[in-house]
């Protein structure tokens, strides 16, 4: 998929470590987003926040839908734009799960993705789980040579390819950009025999 949709923080840039004000050995105050480069035919936008170390039904740290395209910011702490929702975490509460460390992981890392959806709400109440945001933006999306196939169709990505291949389901997604941050444990700016990316 061709975007240039990108999501960036005011507070770490991406394959940065995350601030220990926005972790669990500080404040955990949600940092700032904002998006960039919204393709055309984007009515909403939704953004997760998962810990790729943690067991599948435990990765969800924060999830906000039918974020609007303008204006193009969460400021720090939360405040969302008018319309928006939060959705419940993988631990079932409304709210951000600061980056913390698991006890088999001194390095975690924390995938915030935003992804642009061409429906102008998903039609859920506030508190809706990730299943549910991703069961409303399913639709099927024709590969090249298939009846209903547009521009902008694509086949289905390699099996190895997560990302791709969960984006491909979700055929109400236009685009999705991905920001990455790192936490261990009493470090923020060095992990001994881990390189700063």
């Amino acid at each position: 998929m061709q975007s240039s949709l990108t999501l960036e923080s005011m507070a770490f840039l991406n394959n940065d470590w995350i601030p220990s004000r926005h972790t669990c050995e500080g404040e955990g105050v949600i940092p700032s987003f904002r998006w960039l480069h919204v393709p055309d035919g984007t009515q909403s936008l939704v953004l997760v926040m998962r810990q790729r170390e943690a067991p599948p039904d435990q990765q969800v740290r924060w999830l906000v839908y039918d974020l609007p395209v303008l204006p193009n910011l969460i400021h720090e702490g939360g405040e969302l734009p008018a319309g928006a929702k939060v959705g419940r975490n993988d631990a079932g509460d409304m709210v951000y799960i600061p980056p913390c460390h698991l006890p088999d992981h001194h390095l975690v890392h924390y995938d915030f993705v935003l992804y642009a959806t061409d429906l102008p709400t998903l039609g859920l109440p506030e508190g809706a789980t990730w299943a549910e945001v991703r069961e409303r933006l399913r639709k099927h999306r024709p590969g090249p040579g298939v009846e209903g196939h547009v521009h902008g169709d694509v086949a289905a990505p390699p099996a190895d390819d997560h990302m791709a291949r969960e984006w491909h389901e979700l055929g109400h997604v236009i685009a999705y950009a991905e920001l990455v941050g790192h936490f261990a444990k009493d470090v923020e700016t060095h992990v001994p025999g881990v390189d700063r990316i």
